[in-house]
């Protein structure tokens, strides 16, 4: 019992020791705190874009109107503009002898004359503004009429303010939320940006090391599962840190978009980090692996070309089926483990995934890392010491059956 628990006090050193190595260099690089500012300073620009975007749209509605005009129009003006995504502002004018020189002067875009019963513009008529006011007329004529019937005021906003029809899809599920789908898909695309960066710092850091004199080194220290999990787990550090900073940064270009954010999104937040280190800890390995099948940096994309593939086309089911997180399709696909990293964070987003959901993909997603894990650790130790030209996928995984 004592030699099985120094066992693993010495692989656990080891392991610490080979990541706080990985997690020096990565904090000492001059690159990681370049990408890490060009991420955040996109991500917040985008927010600063929106905001601005916003800030540039229709203004306030200035309707000017004459004492004719009676009370419950500038009551039904409001509602009636809200419809329309627009603010309204009544300015009051004392006769229609004064509404030419407040048109002329900027003070109002629009006036109305309740005796004439003319909706006047300075220039060209607004086709909205006209649809709004005109709606609010109606709207107070009608209740003029019914008040003047006998009904009372509660009756009559009974009347005139019916239940609103809900609009749906035929193929579709109105519960689904625009911007959390939106919100969804980015965090999708910071996940896909975040797992390709780190795993390629794990595939150009093991073929670095597989230089002779590096890593037998290394070998003399620890073993090659050790020398692996630690590589593994140290850039994992730096990568945690760069894709907390990078929500953080979402968060804040969200506040300054003035974006209104679902319940669903903050709820999600937390999952979408273990999402990231469960999606790390499966494409790094066979990133890992990958390099060390390669012993020249020119070859190691041509490795890892089929680890990107998955990961690409994981990223790409992102779009297609992300329009519709409820269907079956997307709830499918979301449990197999290379997706499950990318597609389920967009679905709980969208208030798509149960809970009963979440916990499957993430119990299969833990049996896939394990089981990579135990692949690539046999691999690994096998061909980390070889030199020479690539060693095909196909030959590395025949290595599994030798002892």
């Amino acid at each position: 019992m004592s030699a099985d628990r120094n066992d693993r006090l010495r692989t656990t050193q080891a392991i610490a020791l080979i990541a706080r190595r990985e997690i020096s260099e990565r904090l000492r690089a001059k690159s990681f705190y370049a990408l890490t500012g060009l991420f955040l300073v996109v991500i917040i620009a985008i927010g600063v874009i929106s905001r601005v975007a916003g800030d540039s749209g229709p203004g306030d509605i200035k309707v000017g109107v004459t004492e004719s005009v009676p009370d419950e129009f500038e009551v039904s003006l409001k509602p009636v503009a809200e419809l329309f995504d627009r603010e309204v502002v009544t300015v009051p004018i004392g006769d229609a002898a004064q509404v030419g020189d407040a048109l002329d002067d900027g003070e109002i875009d629009v006036a109305v004359l309740g005796d004439e019963r003319q909706l006047v513009f300075a220039d060209e008529i607004d086709g909205e503004v006209a649809a709004i006011v005109q709606q609010a007329w109606s709207s107070a004529q009608i209740e003029a009429s019914l008040v003047d019937a006998g009904l009372s005021t509660a009756e009559v906003a009974e009347v005139l303010s019916p239940a609103p029809l809900e609009a749906v899809a035929r193929d579709g599920d109105s519960s689904v939320d625009g911007i959390a789908v939106l919100t969804g898909t980015l965090t999708a695309i910071l996940l896909f940006m975040s797992l390709q960066t780190f795993g390629g710092y794990v595939l150009v850091g093991v073929v670095e090391e597989k230089s002779p004199a590096v890593v037998e080194l290394l070998l003399a220290r620890a073993r090659a599962d050790q020398l692996l999990a630690g590589k593994v787990t140290g850039i994992g550090v730096a990568a945690l840190l760069q894709f907390t900073l990078m929500i953080i940064a979402g968060l804040i270009s969200l506040v300054i978009s003035g974006t209104e954010v679902p319940d669903e999104i903050w709820s999600a937040l937390p999952m979408t980090l273990v999402w990231f280190l469960g999606g790390y800890a499966f494409y790094s390995t066979l990133f890992a692996l990958a390099g060390s099948l390669v012993a020249r940096q020119e070859d190691a994309q041509a490795a890892a070309a089929p680890i990107l593939a998955v990961l690409l086309g994981a990223y790409m089911l992102v779009f297609i089926l992300g329009y519709a997180p409820d269907s079956r399709a997307s709830t499918i696909m979301s449990m197999i483990p290379p997706i499950a990293p990318l597609l389920m964070p967009m679905r709980m987003a969208a208030g798509a995934a149960s809970v009963a959901e979440v916990v499957l993909a993430l119990v299969l997603l833990a049996a896939a890392i394990v089981a990579v894990w135990k692949i690539a650790g046999k691999i690994y130790e096998q061909v980390l010491l070889r030199r020479g030209s690539r060693i095909a996928w196909r030959d590395a995984l025949s290595l599994l059956g030798r002892n």
